[in-house]
């Protein structure tokens, strides 16, 4: 870890790097139009399969076949969320350059580091790319990539060991110009949609990918900020030179670091207030479908599984929330006491003062994200599930 160099964002997180780029939302200034017509021509691509998905859900829903309704629900649902990812990051776009540009900033800093320091950040952000990034792009594709690749291990399976064999679709949808439900089984027609959904589940997956992993990035680079400031002062501390200098540069790293949070929670509060209350639902009708249906349907189960990735976002806030309440003890803790210089005692109170204001990070800038509330989540979804069920 010593010699650990640390490169810019783009180069540290390639991995949702190139997600946030293929799903239009990386923050760079350049590309805002060439980025606001990509993202009208992929809106265009995948509206015609939105709109077969809600006109047959909505006729379901008129015929009181409660399983369909929620069976298409749980699929168009998060779909649709990823596109409202794109248009937020897009309206965000000023607020996440300063995010990355902040990242930049910070890593060419790391550089010069030495010894326990230098190894807290490389392992920081190793962790980082091993957790944020490669594990939850692994979450991600477990869900998005199970209706495909079951559907395609089922028809390589029917073709292949039965006589009379079946078709699967990777997500069942009725031909719009015939009224036999059993005509989405025929020629071009389940070939075409096949292909359709297929793009539509890679669509899926680098939305989530880039935009969700990036907010894990976002937070986890807060918490850093806080603790490498905080040993910055204890070394501040141990100097006999430019002391002044130094502390005057950690309060300096502590009102960037302070911005910088109110920067993740001015890009994310929306979408957080989103998934907290989609999750509920989500959890709720996907629970349901499994129960009220005849046969087990894995795909349904991963989905469920899947979901719980909201306990990601609650954990993260839950750990920059630990983090600011740990600094003021740090801060005390620094070693001020043995300097007899009267200014920067005169310092430590106002340190010490900001310091202890409750950071949080929250979903429409009324619920606080943390472990709390992702287990009142999990009883609330529960509790809509029992509900529908009777």
């Amino acid at each position: 870890m010593s010699n650990y160099v640390f490169k810019p964002f783009h180069e540290t997180y390639r991995i949702i790097t190139f997600t946030m780029i293929a799903a239009m939302i990386y923050p760079n200034p350049a590309t805002e139009k060439r980025r606001l017509i990509y993202i009208g021509l992929m809106l265009l691509s995948v509206i015609p399969l939105a709109f077969m998905i809600v006109t047959e859900m909505y006729e379901f829903f008129m015929a009181s076949d409660l399983n369909n309704t929620i069976r298409h629900s749980t699929v168009i649902g998060p779909f649709i969320g990823g596109f409202v990812k794109v248009a937020l990051m897009y309206y965000k776009r000023r607020q996440a350059n300063e995010l990355v540009s902040e990242i930049n900033r910070d890593h060419l800093a790391y550089n010069v580091l030495k010894g326990e320091d230098r190894e807290i950040a490389a392992s920081s952000i190793r962790n980082c790319q091993i957790y944020c990034e490669l594990g939850w792009t692994l979450i991600v594709m477990s869900c998005g990539l199970s209706f495909p690749v079951i559907a395609i291990l089922l028809n390589i399976h029917s073709f292949t060991f039965k006589l009379d064999s079946t078709k699967h679709m990777i997500h069942d949808i009725n031909n719009p110009f015939t009224d036999d439900p059993e005509d989405r089984f025929e020629s071009p027609f389940f070939e075409i949609m096949f292909v359709y959904t297929f793009f539509s589940s890679f669509i899926y997956i680098i939305n989530y990918v880039g935009y969700d992993g990036f907010f894990g990035l976002c937070i986890n680079h807060a918490c850093l900020k806080m603790k490498l400031y905080c040993r910055a002062l204890e070394d501040a501390m141990r100097s006999d030179s430019r002391r002044h200098e130094k502390i005057v540069a950690v309060i300096q790293e502590q009102r960037r670091t302070y911005e910088y949070i109110a920067l993740i929670q001015d890009t994310f509060n929306i979408w957080l207030g989103l998934i907290y209350v989609a999750t509920m639902i989500q959890m709720c009708t996907c629970m349901y479908h499994i129960v009220q249906s005849f046969n087990i349907d894995v795909r349904y189960i991963i989905f469920v599984i899947s979901i719980i990735h909201i306990y990601l976002p609650c954990r993260y806030a839950a750990n920059l929330k630990c983090m600011a309440a740990e600094t003021p003890t740090l801060i005390y803790c620094c070693g001020w006491e043995s300097v007899s210089d009267l200014r920067i005692k005169r310092m430590m109170p106002f340190m010490v003062a900001r310091s202890q204001v409750i950071v949080e990070i929250t979903a429409f800038n009324m619920f606080a994200f943390d472990m709390e509330l992702f287990v009142w989540i999990m009883k609330t979804s529960y509790s809509m599930f029992t509900l529908m069920r009777s």
